[in-house]
C-alpha cells in the first residue's frame, strides 16, 4: 500500500531531476537556446508543484484513514455498550451473556464449549435459555436484532 501511495510522487521526483540535470546541461553547453531553457525550468517548477500536491494529498488520506479507524473504533465500543445494556434488560446471567457475545460472533456451539471450558451441552442450555430471554429463536435473529440498531442510527 505504501509503494502505491508514493509511486506518482516518485515518479513526479524522477522526473524533476531529468529535467534539473538537462537544464544544468544545457546552461553549461549553451547550445540551447535561452526560450528552450526557460519553458524547461517551468515544465520543471510546475512537476515540482505538482509533487507537492500530491504529497499533501497523501499525507490528508492518511490522516483520514487514521479518523475513520478511530470512528470505527468508537462505534465498535458503543455496539458493545449497547449489547451489554440489552443483556442486562434481557436479565442474562453472566455465563449467558458470554454465550450470547460468542453466539453473535459466529462461534459454533463446539468452539464456545472449548474456549468456556465447559460441555457443548451445558453451551446449548445457555443458548437456549439466551433465546427464551430474548424472545428470538435463534442466533441469526439475535444478531439481527443489535444490526438493525446500527442500521437505523
Amino acid at each position: 500500500m505504501k509503494i502505491q501511495n508514493y509511486l506518482s510522487a516518485g515518479v513526479l521526483i524522477s522526473a524533476i531531476i531529468f529535467f534539473a540535470y538537462d537544464i544544468i546541461s544545457d546552461l553549461s553547453v549553451g547550445s540551447d537556446s535561452y526560450s528552450h531553457i526557460i519553458i524547461e525550468i517551468i515544465v520543471c517548477l510546475a512537476i515540482t508543484l505538482i509533487l507537492f500536491q500530491e504529497l499533501k494529498r497523501v499525507a490528508s488520506l492518511k490522516d483520514a484513514v487514521q479518523i475513520e479507524k478511530i470512528k470505527t473504533a468508537r462505534l465498535s465500543g458503543e455496539l458493545f455498550k449497547v449489547m451489554n445494556k440489552q443483556f442486562a434488560d434481557w436479565g442474562l446471567s453472566p455465563s449467558e451473556h458470554e454465550v450470547a457475545l460468542l453466539l453473535i460472533k459466529g462461534m459454533s456451539m463446539k468452539e464456545i464449549s472449548d474456549l468456556r471450558h465447559v460441555k457443548e451441552k451445558t453451551v446449548r442450555q445457555q443458548a437456549t435459555q439466551v433465546y427464551a430471554k430474548s424472545g428470538y429463536t435463534g442466533r441469526h435473529e439475535l444478531a439481527a436484532h443489535f444490526i438493525e440498531d446500527l442500521m437505523l442510527e
